[in-house]
């Protein structure tokens, strides 16, 4: 009973209430006449396309995870090494530092024309491009969560005997834990920006074809209804992704240990 009333209530109400009202008005203005029928397809139809061609979409959905899981694995290992090197050593901070602030704004769409030139239009390429979207936001992330770690905290990790790898572990991991979050969040969705881009600019890049290669087909065929089946199937992922897990690992790490606090109990006054 307490999760139909927390789930009917407080922030997920007003979301599912601003969506319905969204589709509403969407079927609304094409059984009105009101948008061109082609262009702009109504939702029944687009729902009919996600019932009939969700197995489809699934299987796209799924080799573009596949790819944006080895992407942000290999940015996850980069990024701890890259701040346990700039943590441990001042001149490795300075040039990790240097590096940063070339390579996180360099849109890495951008490095495409090259890696192709290099790897050829294929997986490599893909995942080069998912890695320098992810790496930097994360790596920026990390460090700077380690260098708020209050030195009281250090102090005390020292005292009871805490020293290197276990003084990380114990005091510096769970104390930037809400930095180390925000950077994945961020990777995430800059992950899913890099890959649906390739695919939608290039076409397939992978042997089996991703769902931003779905998007690039159904444009070629004015497939509508298709095109806007699988945006709403990337949407829903990251809906997924948002409240069955990120919120579930905050809820029992950071919000738990009251480092923040969850935005339904946020209070004024």
């Amino acid at each position: 009973m307490k999760t139909l009333h927390t789930l009917f209530t407080g922030k997920t109400a007003t979301q599912v209430v601003l969506l319905l009202f969204l589709l509403l008005l969407w079927e609304i203005l094409f059984r009105a006449r009101l948008v061109n029928a082609v262009l702009f397809p109504s939702f029944s139809s687009v729902l009919a396309v996600l019932r009939t061609e969700y197995m489809t979409l699934l299987r796209r959905l799924g080799v573009t995870l596949l790819y944006i899981g080895y992407g942000l694995g290999i940015s996850i290992g980069l990024a701890a090494l890259f701040t346990f090197l700039a943590i441990r050593s001042p001149a490795c901070a300075s040039i990790l530092e240097m590096i940063l602030a070339m390579m996180h704004p360099v849109p890495s769409v951008a490095l495409l024309p090259l890696l192709i030139i290099w790897f050829g239009i294929g997986p490599l390429s893909l995942v080069i491009v998912i890695v320098n979207s992810a790496l930097w936001p994360l790596f920026l992330n990390c460090y700077t969560g380690f260098r708020t770690v209050h030195q009281t905290y250090l102090e005390v990790g020292r005292n009871i005997g805490l020293k290197g790898v276990r003084l990380m572990a114990s005091i510096m991991l769970p104390s930037a834990l809400p930095y180390l979050l925000t950077g994945f969040e961020i990777s995430w969705a800059r992950s899913w920006r890099a890959a649906i881009a390739v695919e939608l600019v290039f076409g397939a890049a992978t042997t089996s074809g991703g769902i931003g290669w779905t998007i690039y087909m159904s444009y070629f065929d004015i497939e509508m209804e298709l095109m806007i089946a699988a945006i709403l199937t990337i949407a829903l992922t990251g809906v997924v992704m948002e409240r069955l897990v990120m919120d579930q690992i905050e809820k029992y790490t950071v919000v738990r240990w009251g480092m923040v606090q969850q935005t339904e109990t946020l209070k004024v006054g």
